[in-house]
């Protein structure tokens, strides 16, 4: 068994498959963002089955990215792949493109907590891999306070480059993690691009074990507290990366390059 998640650097303290039924899926075309297939419109988190599932959350960043990110690409061609609407701007041009369907945002900062809550009333684990040790060691007791019995636990690795060997033992690490407390759900905070490299590697190796990877970027740091959530107007209001930017002013180069997204947006090339 392995230490208390208090007890470690990287901290560990990890759940056994099962997941909620969602709706039956209609025989309606699939929502698309250009080539990316909106699958999680409805209940979350989505069900069991023997394939360990990944779940991405669709921005502006990630958008942008996908010309010249392959590890994205194959993922998203994968049967695992599960891909949520998240951030305002997407949101907004999916129901321009969509007026008479459902295509709800899902955002890994508020579908962290939705999760949480499922996994203390069903009795099934949750494992919280990334962020640093102490943001980690924060979220994992912040959660277990709002959910009493919450079987929950943290892995923070080292900060890594994206180098072979490095990653390498990372991944290492983070499965050693996933199979001594055998989680049913892992939320990723390592970076997009990091979450996804992993995900490739590991989901292959979990089937029949994990029921889902979850790429929730910064969400553990939200958790935490350490990170400040936007007030809900200003997400409402498609405000939110300004929020983010002024308590982060490090994200500006980052903020400055989602704006190439906006003209696509306005002229309806998506």
């Amino acid at each position: 068994m392995p230490p208390s998640a208090q007890a470690l650097a990287p901290t560990l303290d990890v759940v056994a498959p099962g997941g909620a039924e969602r709706a039956a899926t209609s025989a309606l075309a699939p929502i698309r963002f250009g080539d990316v297939a909106i699958t999680e419109t409805g209940d979350f988190p989505p069900p069991w089955g023997p394939a360990c599932w990944v779940f991405l959350t669709l921005n502006a960043e990630i958008a942008l990215s996908l010309p010249k990110n392959p590890v994205l690409r194959e993922l998203l061609q994968t049967p695992r792949a599960r891909v949520s609407v998240d951030g305002q701007w997407l949101y907004w041009a999916l129901q321009r493109k969509y007026p008479h369907r459902m295509v709800p945002k899902m955002s890994g900062s508020d579908l962290v907590y939705t999760l949480a809550a499922r996994c203390a009333g069903d009795g099934r684990r949750l494992l919280l891999l990334g962020s640093h040790a102490e943001a980690n060691a924060l979220a994992v007791m912040r959660l277990r306070r709002r959910h009493p019995g919450l079987q929950v636990a943290g892995f923070a690795p080292e900060p890594y480059g994206i180098d072979a060997l490095a990653e390498a033992a990372v991944h290492r690490a983070a499965l050693e993690a996933i199979e001594a407390f055998r989680p049913d759900f892992v939320v990723l905070g390592l970076g997009a691009q990091k979450e996804q490299r992993l995900c490739l590697r590991l989901a292959p190796l979990l089937d029949g074990q994990v029921t889902g990877l979850l790429c929730f970027g910064g969400a553990i740091d939200m958790v935490s507290g350490r990170v400040r959530r936007a007030p809900r107007w200003m997400q409402c209001s498609g405000l939110e990366s300004l929020y983010r930017l002024w308590e982060q002013p490090s994200r500006l180069p980052r903020w400055l390059r989602n704006l190439r997204l906006l003209p696509m947006l306005a002229m309806g090339r998506y």
